[in-house]
């Protein structure tokens, strides 16, 4: 074992969220427009909310100031609306960790915080931009046209029912999923009551929200680690959750070139020959005024993901104009044959705030949260206020599918996939009400999960689509006792979905914890399960193998679990290992190693000691030995653990890289550094650099997030938003080049 220690610098421990990009659209008629909607009186008022660090206060009320009535003859002003997203400590069925956007007609039972959120979130995704006195006619089209097609396209899945009309969803979207609150509130007091009389209560209560806060942060840093997509080729490769499913990064290579792509809008290819680097094209996508997402490359085809907010003003009659709004994902696609002449091919977008995408084939997939209206705000014959467009065009009511039994959620989850053949065409998509949950993509199928709180104990909601070509159908639906801690804790393997969860067995207050793992069948039907392991612990990280499954779980020490999955029908706990500390992060490294990276703990007190890479042999899962460790003592941040997409993993070539971070608390400066490891059998973990990031960051340490390592050949390139560092593996990584720009 190990230890190495960093200068005792700052460094903080999370990305901040991107910035909003914000925009005014304004035109005026003739006659003169009230003072309060001046766009110049309008531009400062965006620019203090910028400003604010409580959006969720100031911005809530700027936001209300947008409602407002006036002469129809005064003409037409825009203005954005800051969308707010605020972490909730009671979510329905799918809950996603990061987002805090209620259901309409929650608002009398809601504290002030979470009715914020709430409406900062909805105000957001009113309605398509530019409404007009028109859109009603518009909607009542789309409703006949759409209902037309809806017999010939209804999906028929256990549990959840296929639109058969907008007025349909309407009642299901409202009236349905406000009963359906209003019965949780009731159960709610029934609960906290008997829990204040048990004199366990207060301390179950303690557990469980301590639990749920750690499960929330893990999620909210882009669904956590990951699994290399390939390598050993020449040239590493995007590290990903599943082996043939592609996702985007900021940092692309494919072999001869470097895909940088920035927060500011600057997509980069960069020529590179060893530690010679020069820049190939560059174009600016500042004026799309979106917010940059990510990238993914594919021989001369570029795809760029963004996100952004549109607003505009909707008359409403009676001389009143309303503020609607609406959020988006925007997938552009660049023809690079020429690097010098980046040709945009096509360009296809769909509501909803961004959640996440992937690539499998030629085919892209977009994923986004998309929430109606206020209920006091939508007409049953304005389906544009709460049902999603893609492509500016509305879902049919088929292509919707909601509970058979009503949730609390009325936010819907849209799906939609892109043929890079037709890059300006949406294929097909699909919208289900009541998910704002998590997303594993296997090869064969795409699973939508999330947390349910209504029931006696807390129980996890899956739903199953299948997507082959491009072809989204909804397959099957159900669901588990207990939490599932990220996607790594789900595997789909020869038609079985394999899950291991945190059971909270004295309700969803949390209380005692313990451990399950369910087999289900490709019904989403329980074939066989393993429960009660680990009590008083909960799930940190988990991997599967073929038949084999690896989870640990944590409160003072680290037990590892094998598990042997052969047989679905009855799955058995092969082995446990307790060490010291927990793994956050298991990448398989070779055919009979198991690398974990988390942190290293005190067995007595809990206290963190440092950053911890383990290495374990599993060539006999009954018996797994940790065989050698590392501890990077004073380490207080790791990006691998926020977003496995930033981890450099390859096996193959026997290569480890992620960025990481220290604090000091008396100088409070910041000081990043970007690490690259090996693994050596009689040796153990050997470091091949630590690089001082200091050059590239700014005061915030934000810079540390968007550092990518990667190789081509026998360079090793460090790349950041400020330029390329090439290191010669060949000469114990010497500096062999730079560019900055």
């Amino acid at each position: 074992m190990k230890d190495e220690n960093f200068n005792d610098n700052q460094m903080q421990d999370e990305y901040k969220r991107r910035e909003i990009i914000q925009k005014i659209r304004e035109s005026a008629g003739k006659e003169t427009i009230p003072e309060d909607l001046d766009p110049e009186n309008l531009d400062n008022l965006i620019k203090q909310g910028g400003k604010a660090e409580d959006r969720s206060g100031r911005w809530r009320e700027a936001a209300a100031d947008f409602a407002f009535r006036y002469r129809k003859a005064a003409g037409v002003a825009a203005a954005f609306v800051i969308l707010v997203i605020a972490a909730v400590n009671l979510t329905p069925l799918m809950y996603s960790g990061s987002a805090s956007e209620k259901s309409a007609g929650n608002a009398a039972s809601m504290d002030s915080a979470a009715e914020a959120a709430k409406e900062d979130a909805q105000a957001g995704n009113a309605s398509d931009s530019g409404g007009n006195a028109g859109d009603e006619k518009r909607d009542s089209k789309d409703m006949a046209k759409a209902d037309e097609a809806k017999a010939e396209k209804k999906d028929q899945v256990e549990g959840y029912v296929s639109g058969s009309s907008y007025e349909e969803l309407y009642e299901q979207i409202y009236t349905e999923t406000q009963k359906a609150q209003e019965e949780w509130e009731r159960k709610i007091m029934s609960d906290t009551q008997n829990l204040a009389g048990q004199s366990d209560g207060s301390a179950a209560k303690s557990d469980a929200a301590a639990s749920q806060e750690t499960a929330a942060v893990e999620d909210s840093a882009s669904q956590d680690a990951g699994a290399a997509a390939g390598g050993g080729g020449g040239y590493s490769d995007t590290n990903v959750r599943t082996e043939g499913v592609d996702e985007g990064d900021i940092v692309k290579t494919d072999g001869s070139y470097i895909y940088t792509l920035n927060r500011s809008g600057i997509l980069q290819i960069v020529a590179v020959d060893g530690g010679d680097m020069s820049v190939a094209g560059q174009i600016s996508l500042d004026d799309l005024t979106d917010s940059i997402q990510e990238m993914y490359v594919d021989g001369n085809t570029l795809c760029v993901v963004t996100s952004g907010y549109d607003s505009g003003l909707e008359w409403q009659g009676d001389d009143a104009y309303m503020v609607n709004s609406r959020d988006f994902v925007r997938l552009y696609t660049y023809d690079i044959t020429d690097k010098s002449k980046i040709t945009l091919k096509g360009t296809v977008e769909q509501d909803g705030i961004y959640d996440s995408t992937r690539k499998v084939g030629n085919y892209v997939y977009l994923f986004s949260q998309f929430y109606p209206a206020y209920k006091d705000q939508v007409q049953p014959a304005q389906p544009r206020l709460y049902v999603p467009s893609v492509n500016n065009e509305l879902l049919d009511s088929a292509d919707v599918l909601y509970p058979a039994i009503p949730q609390r959620e009325n936010g819907q989850l849209v799906i939609s996939s892109v043929n890079l053949e037709k890059p300006d065409k949406i294929q097909d998509s699909k919208s289900l009400i009541g998910a704002s949950g998590r997303t594993y993509v296997s090869t064969e199928s795409i699973y939508i999960f999330g947390d349910d709180y209504t029931g006696e104990e807390m129980q996890t909601q899956i739903v199953r689509f299948s997507y082959k070509d491009g072809e989204i159908q909804a397959g099957a639906a159900g669901e588990i006792n207990g939490s599932i801690n990220n996607t790594f804790s789900m595997d789909e393997y020869e038609g079985y979905l394999r899950v291991v969860a945190t059971r909270y067995n004295d309700g969803w207050w949390g209380g005692n914890m313990s451990n399950s793992l369910f087999v289900l069948d490709d019904k989403l039907k329980m074939v066989g399960k393993v429960e009660d392991l680990a009590k008083g612990e909960q799930i940190y990280s988990a991997r599967f193998m073929g038949d084999t499954g690896y989870f640990v779980t944590y409160r003072q020490m680290d037990p590892l679990f094998s598990v042997d999955l052969s047989d679905p029908t009855d799955p058995k706990i092969l082995g446990e290992l307790k060490i010291t500390g927990f793994s956050e992060y298991l990448h398989f490294y070779g055919e009979d190693r198991l690398l974990g990276i988390g942190w290293e703990t005190d067995p007595d007190t809990g206290e963190r000691l440092g950053l911890k890479l383990s290495m374990f042999d599993i060539s006999n899962p009954a018996k797994v030995k940790e065989i050698d460790k590392m501890v990077l003592k004073n380490v207080d941040f790791c990006q691998a653990m926020d977003n496995y997409r930033s981890i450099l993993i390859d096996p193959g070539e026997n290569i480890l890289g992620f960025g990481m971070g220290v604090y000091d608390t008396q100088n409070y400066e910041l000081q990043g550094y970007y690490g690259v490891f090996t693994y050596d059998p009689e040796e153990g973990f050997q470091k091949l650099l630590y690089q001082s990031m200091s050059k590239w960051m700014d005061s915030s340490g934000d810079e540390l997030a968007g550092v990518r390592g990667l190789y081509i050949g026998d360079t090793f390139y460090m790349c950041g938003s400020s330029g390329i560092s090439a290191y010669d593996r060949n000469k114990e990584y010497e500096n062999c080049g730079i560019l900055e720009w």
